[in-house]
């Protein structure tokens, strides 16, 4: 339920961000602000601060702000809706119920049940593993062998389903065994529909927990191998899980608050990583990454992965597919095999070479387009001609699609050693696929961006005007000067239709209220960080002039670079005379 903006705004007003902010960081008053060290990354000198004044958080290091509300959504790694719910109890404010429909109503009630009901059973599971009972016995062996201690066991919360028909609806007793079912913990009989049984049995038992610190999973591994039966079964989709929502250990990871989280395939895989000190380590769960895992990742502060999935041609097939998806959500991908020291998983090398050796293998693992282009290498004859045009060719198509010159004349040096061709050719085959003339040397050397930090620093500083005084915003659209598209579109384009909106309404919001709206856009905060203050409307206008006539500039200038433009005389022209013109738009 998305709750009405001013609800929002007075569950903000009675949480002081500093007074929040202070449950988790340690905070120092300094010249009107508060700081600490960012909880978000790693960092030695305090550059984490905190607005009373304006009710945001920034850090000076990261770039990561926003409002009390952004904040909560971010270190519990919590949606808006739950972030809000965090706040409101939290003051004891009671928030108004969602009038729900029937159907809604029964839904949120299952999901409700089924979470309760996966809570008793991971304990009972726990329980039963602990137990004196002869498979619970062999299970903590086998665990002892593993290299799982028990401190581990109890941090992720194994269990051992017992070698029962009946073991967990026994102990749900009081449940009707359909609900039982509807929560993927029990079937129903195909020759008998009055009939259930448990879904796990004789399975060590991994409880899956999601960003909600809710069980609404497991995943069961055989202990008799003599059994006809898969090696893992999981709880299947239900109101409640879904695997392609969920990564293993992640709840634990995020924890961690480390930048780069290390992927790995199985249960135990995840728990040996853990138990080896690599507790920035989760899993997939039998299913290939897709957008929501990406999701998941950057709400859990991941800008980056090592992708250690198993080295055989499913491992590399599920992590070509992982590598667009993940670089598409903006996550930097390094992969790592360590089937080249002996092991077939992480678990093993470990258990081989011990961890420092591992963090070694991990710190030099190679970059996804490293990883690519060995592929390519192995599926050409490198000792002919025709293989090594062919593994050239896709090789440069792959680094066509970088976006930094650097980077691609790096790679294009390796592709030339490994095929063999000149690295001239190779540029120039690049450049043809990208549709731009071709780099003589491998040191690209680029003009001055027309959109460099200046121009951010007028952008923010006029948005922060606009948003700030209605009058500078009513002058700017009045004048027509600057458009969506000048300003650069996508998020700067929404705050100053907001802007615009804001003031036709002489509607107040403050930097908090905005950087709460677009919670998602972790990078608004700067527009009100540090933002110069003007003591006359003169200096209003004289800023509001200047930061349009930047902003106007630099699109002009990138306007006349572009190809459309160069065979256009009287386009030209035109942003000539953009060039020329400097605005005089009076509040």
């Amino acid at each position: 339920m998305r709750y009405p903006e001013e609800i929002v705004q007075e569950v903000m007003v009675l949480n002081d961000i500093v007074d929040v902010v202070s449950g988790y960081v340690s905070l120092t008053p300094r010249s009107g602000n508060h700081f600490g060290r960012c909880p978000f990354h790693n960092e030695k000198t305090p550059s984490f601060s905190v607005s009373p004044q304006k009710q945001i958080f920034y850090c000076f290091g990261c770039s990561v702000g926003g409002s009390v509300l952004t904040f909560i959504m971010k270190i519990e790694n919590l949606d808006f809706t739950s972030a809000l719910k965090v706040l409101a109890d939290r003051v004891r404010y009671k928030l108004p119920e969602k009038q729900e429909g029937a159907f809604e109503k029964e839904a949120r009630a299952e999901r409700e049940r089924s979470s309760e009901l996966n809570k008793r059973a991971a304990r009972f599971y726990h329980d039963y593993l602990f137990s004196n009972s002869s498979d619970a016995v062999f299970a903590r062996k086998y665990l002892e062998e593993r290299g799982v201690a028990p401190a581990l066991i109890k941090r992720f919360g194994l269990g051992l389903s017992p070698d029962l028909w009946d073991g967990l609806l026994e102990h749900l007793s009081d449940v009707l065994p359909e609900h039982v079912a509807a929560a993927g913990l029990a079937s129903q009989s195909k020759k008998d529909a009055t009939r259930y049984y448990d879904r796990f049995r004789s399975r060590l038992m991994f409880p899956i927990i999601d960003n909600r610190n809710r069980v609404v999973g497991f995943g069961g591994r055989i202990m008799d191998s003599t059994r006809d039966e898969a090696k893992y079964v999981n709880t299947p989709e239900t109101s409640l899980f879904h695997k392609s929502n969920n990564l293993y250990g992640l709840n634990l990871a995020r924890k961690v608050r480390k930048p780069e989280l290390i992927i790995v395939e199985g249960y135990m895989d995840v728990l040996a990583m853990h138990q080896w000190g690599f507790t920035n380590t989760v899993g997939v769960l039998g299913t290939a990454l897709n957008d929501s895992h990406v999701r998941l990742l950057k709400n859990a502060g991941c800008t980056s992965v090592v992708l250690m999935l198993d080295s055989d041609d499913a491992g590399v097939r599920a992590t070509l597919r992982a590598i667009p998806v993940l670089t598409k959500g903006g996550i930097r991908v390094k992969t790592l095999d360590v089937s080249h020291a002996g092991a077939k998983d992480p678990d093993e090398y470990l258990q081989k070479h011990g961890a420092p050796s591992l963090a070694e293998l991990i710190g030099q693992a190679k970059s996804h387009i490293a990883f690519q282009v060995e592929i390519f290498k192995e599926k050409h004859d490198m000792s002919t001609t025709e293989g090594r045009v062919g593994f050239t060719q896709e090789a440069a198509t792959l680094l066509a699609t970088l976006s930094s010159d650097i980077e691609i004349a790096a790679y294009a040096t390796e592709v030339s050693k490994m095929g063999d061709i000149s690295q001239s050719a190779i540029m120039a085959e690049i450049a043809k696929q990208r549709g731009v003339a071709p780099v003589a040397s491998p040191i690209v050397r680029r003009k001055k961006s027309a959109g460099g930090q200046g121009v951010k620093k007028a952008k923010e500083t006029l948005l922060n005007l606009v948003l700030t005084y209605h009058k500078a915003a009513r002058a700017l659209e009045k004048s027509e000067y600057i458009t969506a598209e000048e300003i650069g579109g996508g998020i700067y384009a929404e705050l100053l239709k907001l802007a615009f909106s804001n003031a036709s309404m002489e509607k107040k919001m403050t930097a908090a209220d905005i950087t709460t709206r677009f919670a998602s856009e972790e990078n608004i905060a700067e527009i009100f960080v540090d933002a110069p203050e003007y003591s006359s409307r003169a200096a209003v206008e004289k800023a509001l002039n200047e930061t349009a006539f930047i902003i106007k500039r630099a699109w002009a200038l990138a306007e006349m670079e572009s190809e459309n433009s160069k065979n256009d005389p009287q386009t030209l022209q035109t942003l000539g005379s953009m060039l020329r013109n400097e605005p005089s738009i009076r509040i």
